[in-house]
């Protein structure tokens, strides 16, 4: 299936399940060092443990068991033979190799992309039947997991009460497949959905968020109290002994309506603000600079001998046309004003997460362009990537 089809017939839509969607899968990491990835401070992790087969009332009558991060090694030597899940959020922070998954699902804007989640399962793993607000990609890697789901989207919602999970109350499949290596499940959001390890394996879900209306208006609000006039005062109109002071005077009403309009919601600053939103740096993410930045001569010399050059997994990277070829580009949240020479090298940069040293180099000639990277190499934005780092 071609990816206009699917984006055409499926995304938001419909499942689709495509077998051998990634042929000859190789695993980016293993589960024993999914497992450390979770020990490690900064990781998001949880172990979720179904404990229905295993004495509930023992324990609390509570039929799902969730653990967060970070997890102790000993924790792992404990847990049972099956029955329970791994699941490491953000993994394409911390593994090279499993951000560039998200290189092959480039077809959906960079401002749409959440994160790699990867999961590891014990047969009988699962973290119960669930409904999520996003559109997933999951990708089976080792082992194999049977998936029931939905093939229209879900009406009944109503959740097990007094749970750490969003488990479903009632859940019928009218769809029922056991997915193999390289295998891949699409599902839009508001599709019910329930993964069982059938053997000991590895998931990969590549989700895609967008916001809610809720969460936009906050968020282009609270972006407006920065601008300017944002913080100049409401003025009384003329006022009159008035003789009910509960009435609030129209001639009121209407300087208020124009104090609120008076905030630039042009179109242009609408998109300003979303780019920004859209690639913002999450709770926790930093893009750090490097302890020493490199200079445009030695930047040069690494690229002309062919050094890889990777993205920071930290931040989206987003750009909008401005007049005359020029572009601006949203790297974390942060706005850069790029003019048309190194507009092409923006596009390129924001095309991937791994480039070619030499590649760039041919988009890098003009003076802004090697200005540019300059400034991103010294953010931390972009760096050299280590040799066989995926």
């Amino acid at each position: 299936m071609s990816v206009a089809r699917f984006l055409r017939e499926h995304w938001q839509k419909k499942p689709l399940l495509v077998r051998g969607a990634f042929p000859r899968f190789r695993d980016p990491i293993t589960p024993d060092e999914l497992a450390g990835l979770s020990c490690e401070d900064g990781v998001e992790s949880r172990i979720v443990r179904e404990t229905t087969s295993v004495a509930p009332k023992k324990r609390g009558g509570r039929p799902w068991e969730v653990t967060w991060g970070p997890h102790e090694e000993a924790r792992f030597a404990s847990l049972p033979d099956r029955d329970w899940t791994l699941l490491v959020q953000e993994v394409n922070r911390w593994v090279p190799a499993a951000a560039l998954l998200l290189d092959r699902f480039s077809f959906v804007p960079n401002v749409r992309v959440d994160d790699v989640m990867v999961s590891f399962a014990a047969p009988g793993g699962s973290v119960g039947p669930h409904v999520d607000s996003y559109d997933v990609f999951l990708v089976q890697g080792q082992g194999e997991r049977r998936w029931r789901y939905h093939t229209k989207p879900t009406r009944d919602t109503r959740l097990v009460p007094d749970l750490d999970l969003r488990v479903l109350a009632t859940f019928d499949a009218d769809a029922d497949e056991v997915l193999g290596s390289g295998d891949m499940l699409y599902l839009p959001p508001g599709f019910a959905h329930h993964g069982v390890a059938v053997t000991p394996c590895l998931t990969y879900s590549i989700g895609f968020r967008s916001p809610s209306a809720g969460e936009a208006w906050a968020s282009f609000a609270a972006a407006a109290r920065e601008t300017s006039g944002a913080a100049r005062l409401l003025e009384d109109p003329p006022l009159s002994p008035t003789a009910h002071p509960g009435a609030i005077p129209p001639a009121l009403l209407a300087r208020v309506r124009a104090m609120v309009r008076s905030i630039d919601t042009s179109d242009a600053a609408i998109d300003r603000w979303f780019a920004a939103f859209a690639t913002r740096l999450k709770p926790g993410h930093a893009i750090e600079p490097p302890r020493r930045a490199l200079d445009e001569r030695a930047i040069h010399e690494r690229l002309a001998r062919g050094d890889e050059v990777a993205r920071s997994e930290e931040g989206r990277w987003a750009f909008l046309p401005r007049p005359r070829g020029a572009l601006l580009l949203f790297v974390g949240g942060e706005e850069i004003d790029v003019p048309a020479p190194a507009a092409e090298l923006a596009r390129a940069l924001s095309a991937s997460r791994r480039h070619d040293g030499r590649a760039l180099m041919r988009d890098a000639k003009s003076r802004a362009a090697r200005a540019l990277l300059v400034r991103l190499f010294a953010s931390g934005a972009l760096r050299f990537a280590r040799r066989g780092s995926g």
